[in-house]
């Protein structure tokens, strides 16, 4: 990028943080700025920058009085960051449109460098690509292992490579299962390009080459799928490995979290599979595990998980479903797989499975609780006969359990409910929630809320227990002092802390007369945050 042409670029940012750091802006400052921007530009003989500022005047004719907030105004000017990063090239050069409805992908924007991620945001809007953006280094290496993630875009300015949060951001995404980095720079030099692939980097792209970040990120995407896909799924039946009940556990608890939707997992056996091997060979056996496998594919939804659990057994796990639905589902797989046949060497066998059923209903459980009810279900399917369907039988005193037994107390855990549809502001505080409760050697239950609506729905906020609230103040559904109202007209026993960009003293003082507890301005100052969320947990153990 030409000197003068980042000289700008970086002009815009100061600006933009000082309007990040003040109070909202209105629409002749924003146009004004733009006058300024349109006039430097035609000085250094960029008339593209300068047409593009004099668009932006005249859209804002009219919007004199209206308010900007300082990421209102950095969206409004994306179409003034493409000419500096793109530097006139269409949008085609950027996205092929073929490639516009791709697989979907989830893609961390880290670094401070508010107007190219912006500008990546804008884009790549038709892509099928969510993107999260945490700009300090350190906060982003403090997450890596809690953030589900397709892809890194590092965003280094000169003077970075020394940085050590960014050796340490880059060295526990290396320690995850393959996870692309790409780190975008200002720096043209091969010195630069070479720290980046030094420290761990996959890619290394100039900003004069942003054009390219498109095809360059999805080709790292697509090789981290094939590897997964390598690292998951199981040679022989080509259906998911046990490697992968982990992740799809995390997801159905969340749903049974968020919404209160159990889920339903099945442990299924070949019966007298032994036999199958003694009798007929192993290829033989390896031709019914195929059939099974793909007879469980073809009879389950898209949303459903079936993966081989080892040997001659596999789990199906049902989402969104309950005991009794789960019952008539496998039943019916039962009974049409008993109809099938496998053709081994001109010889057609039959075979039949038995399950062990179990409904996951109580988030807190581990994996292994799971699945220890759901095979003691099978052994007693098989101690039946088998070719049949045993569902789980809750151990009524719990402490011959040992999940139970290890299960921490009620009151040792902390329940927080986090409510904001910023996902990044959620994620930073479930982060500092846990670092609070390693501290105190406690469990911490989080559950994470995008909107008022969907907490009040919760079976969260049915169960009233005691817990902290963090409450954003302004969400698109339902406004957070429309929920405090809630909660506290329900009296339900929640500490609340309430959010807001807003730094109007008349706002702090309604929100403390409708009873919240405690009260913090964004941006924040993290030891205010975290002196402030310390005092309400501890309350909770009063």
């Amino acid at each position: 990028m030409d000197r003068s042409v980042a000289s700008l670029l970086d002009l815009i940012h100061e600006q933009y943080e000082r309007w990040r750091t003040g109070p909202p802006l209105d629409g002749a400052e924003l146009a004004r700025f733009f006058n300024a921007v349109g006039r430097t530009a035609a000085v250094i003989g960029r008339s593209d920058i300068a047409a593009e500022a004099e668009r932006l005047i005249h859209r804002l004719n009219g919007q004199t009085e209206r308010q900007w907030t300082a990421e209102e105004a950095l969206m409004e000017m994306a179409p003034l960051l493409r000419c500096f990063y793109e530097a006139g090239k269409g949008a085609s050069a950027i996205i092929p449109s073929s490639h516009c409805q791709g697989p979907k992908a989830a893609v961390l924007l880290c670094g401070n460098d508010p107007l190219f991620f912006a500008y990546v945001r804008v884009a790549l809007q038709t892509v099928p690509w969510r993107f999260t953006t945490i700009p300090s280094l350190e906060q982003a290496a403090a997450s890596m292992f809690r953030i589900s993630l397709d892809c890194i875009i590092v965003s280094v300015k000169e003077g970075e490579w020394e940085n050590p949060d960014l050796a340490v951001l880059l060295e526990r995404a290396g320690q995850r299962p393959y996870l692309p980095i790409v780190i975008v720079s200002r720096d043209e030099g091969k010195e630069g390009r070479l720290k980046g692939y030094e420290l761990g980097a996959d890619d290394v792209i100039t900003i004069s080459a942003a054009d390219e970040l498109f095809v360059r990120v999805r080709r790292l995407i697509e090789k981290k799928r094939k590897i997964d896909d390598l690292v998951l799924i199981d040679e022989l039946t080509g259906v998911y490995n046990r490697k992968y009940l982990p992740r799809v556990y995390a997801r159905l608890r969340s749903d049974l979290e968020r919404y209160g939707v159990p889920s339903c997992l099945a442990l299924l056996d070949l019966d007298h599979f032994k036999q199958v091997n003694d009798r007929f060979g192993h290829l033989a056996g390896d031709a019914v595990l195929q059939k099974l496998a793909a007879f469980l594919r073809q009879h389950t939804r898209g949303v459903d998980t079936v993966v081989r659990f080892g040997g001659e057994e596999f789990v199906v796990w049902l989402a969104k479903t309950s005991k009794r639905e789960a019952r008539a589902v496998l039943e019916r797989l039962r009974r049409q797989f008993a109809a099938e046949k496998v053709e081994v060497d001109g010889a057609l066998l039959s075979c039949t499975f038995s399950a062990g059923l179990v409904e996951c209903d109580e988030p807190d459980r581990p994996l292994d609780y799971w699945l220890r009810l759901a095979d003691k279900a099978l052994y007693a399917a098989k101690r039946g006969g088998g070719n049949r369907i045993e569902e789980a039988v809750r151990e009524e005193n719990g402490s011959s359990d040992e999940a139970l037994r290890q299960a921490p107390t009620d009151r040792r855990r902390w329940r927080v409910a986090i409510v904001d549809d910023d996902e990044l502001v959620r994620m930073m505080i479930a982060d500092l929630v846990c670092k609070l409760a390693a501290e105190q050697k406690r469990e911490a239950d989080i559950c994470e809320f995008d909107d008022g609506l969907s907490f009040l729905e919760s079976p969260f906020y049915q169960s009233g227990r005691q817990s902290v609230v963090i409450l954003d103040r302004v969400m698109p559904k339902m406004d957070g002092l429309e929920v405090l109202n809630r909660l506290r007209q329900e009296r339900k026993p929640y500490k609340v802390m309430m959010l807001t960009s807003r730094q109007d003293e008349r706002d702090i003082a309604h929100a403390l007369d409708r009873g919240v507890d405690e009260y913090v301005t964004k941006p924040f100052k993290w030891l205010e945050l975290e002196a402030r969320l310390r005092r309400l947990l501890k309350e909770l153990d009063a």
